[in-house]
């Protein structure tokens, strides 16, 4: 038995079936030893003679922590005293599990699934739960999974029985990067608390290279939806901002530029055998720009036909053109004593990032055959931002959009592997 330093004290004992000899390092606290060579699980405790409990088949699973490796993790030094690899009883999903023995004495657990990893602690009080909900002081958990384990190999040293682990319900609680577990049977009703652990963290805990680390596939049960909190929370912090800026832009518009009536007016058409009117030629008017003229239609009289009108605005000194064209229908009747209507009366058109000038407009209306139809038009400038105020929205809004539908098909894919929510699903 030896002691230097941090290290904990330390002895040794030889397997009963093969005589290799086992390090362990929970000198008064273990009583159970897994065999690195034959796989004999056994009892040895109290200077009583060893008691094989069961031979397990050789893991196929690659050790990545072996036991006796040394690391600073949970901020205190800890060391790998044990190797548990488990399946989910019925299935074929199994997982790894490190038994660490800290400083203090205590023991924490890394598990890893997947190449996810996460730091498992016991509690010591019980939580409340309901209907499939954990709440604690600081967040609420849903469940997640609910199984038994069944243990294929166990190497090291450990305080307890893991044999016994076999009859337990395990029900595993989520609130991402958080979990609790709730291990439980006729005797036992045991919490524990877990906190994803990212690679990073790992590598730097025990000195290795983020390679040597088992690949991470899928999404984890407990990874956190976004791998760059501060990022996100940047994207909506400017997000925000720059939609008040946008805001407050915008009334600052309306009050130093006010919307401004250019033209106000009624016509009638007066269509020929085609259907064609005579173009109506507007009496000109003065724009104060860069700006944006919001065009509103409407023909209140308009029943059972429709009314085309395309419209070009004329700069008198430039004559550069700004085309547009609407159209207006409007049907109603009755059918199986009911009433109906189809179309509308009123439309309206956005002509934006007009220039100072002198303008006019060219009306060119066309209708059904002979149909004389009144029509007025009705044109406004400096509607603050105007069409631009929906565009500077909608790109605003472009990047945050691209994150809740990445989150949402994270946590999809998450909830993908819930085995209580596949049920549910059945």
């Amino acid at each position: 038995m030896a002691s230097s330093g941090q290290t904990p004290p330390s002895a040794t004992l030889n397997c009963p079936k093969c005589q290799t000899e086992i390090t362990y390092y929970d000198v008064s606290g273990s009583s159970y030893y897994g065999c690195p060579n034959c796989h004999a699980f056994f009892q040895y405790e109290y200077e009583n003679p060893p008691y094989i409990l069961t031979a397990f088949s050789n893991s196929a699973s690659p050790v990545v922590l072996p036991i006796g490796t040394e690391g600073y993790l949970n901020n205190q030094f800890v060391r790998v005293v044990g190797f548990i690899h488990k399946r989910e009883a019925g299935t074929s999903y199994n997982w790894v599990e490190y038994m660490l023995l800290q400083k203090d004495g205590r023991y924490c657990q890394l598990a890893e699934y997947d190449g996810h990893w996460m730091l498992i602690e016991p509690m010591g009080k019980p939580y409340q739960y309901q209907a499939n909900i954990v709440r604690t002081d600081e967040r609420q958990y849903k469940i997640f999974s609910r199984y038994k384990a069944e243990v294929i190999n166990a190497v090291g040293e450990f305080d307890w029985n893991l044999l016994n682990d076999e009859q337990l319900t395990i029900s595993e609680y989520i609130q991402p990067p958080y979990m609790v577990v709730h291990e439980q049977d006729q005797q036992r009703s045991d919490w524990y608390k877990a906190r994803y652990v990212k690679r990073s963290e790992l590598a730097t805990a025990f000195g290795m290279t983020e390679k040597s680390l088992p690949p991470s596939v899928g999404v984890g049960a407990i990874e956190p939806s976004d791998a760059n909190q501060e990022a996100w929370r940047a994207t909506w912090a400017f997000t925000g901002l720059a939609l008040v800026l946008i805001l407050v832009l915008q009334v600052i518009l309306m009050i130093v530029r006010p919307s401004k009536e250019l033209i106000n007016q009624s016509y009638d058409t007066q269509p020929d055998s085609a259907g064609v009117s005579k173009p109506i030629i507007t009496s000109s008017f003065d724009v104060q720009g860069p700006t944006s003229l919001l065009i509103d239609l409407s023909a209140n009289t308009l029943t059972n036909h429709w009314l085309e009108l395309s419209i070009t605005l004329m700069n008198e000194q430039s004559g550069r053109v700004y085309e547009v064209s609407k159209s207006l229908e409007y049907y109603e009747g009755v059918e199986s004593g009911e009433s109906w209507t189809e179309g509308s009366r009123t439309e309206e058109a956005i002509l934006s990032r007009v220039p100072s000038g002198r303008y006019h407009m060219n009306i060119y209306p066309v209708s059904e055959k002979y149909q004389t139809i009144s029509y007025a038009i009705r044109v406004r400038q400096n509607k603050g931002l105007g069409s631009n105020l929906v565009l500077f929205i909608l790109l605003l809004a472009v990047y945050p959009i691209i994150q809740v539908f990445h989150r949402s098909s994270f946590e999809s894919r998450r909830w993908a592997n819930s085995n209580i929510q596949n049920e549910q699903a059945e």
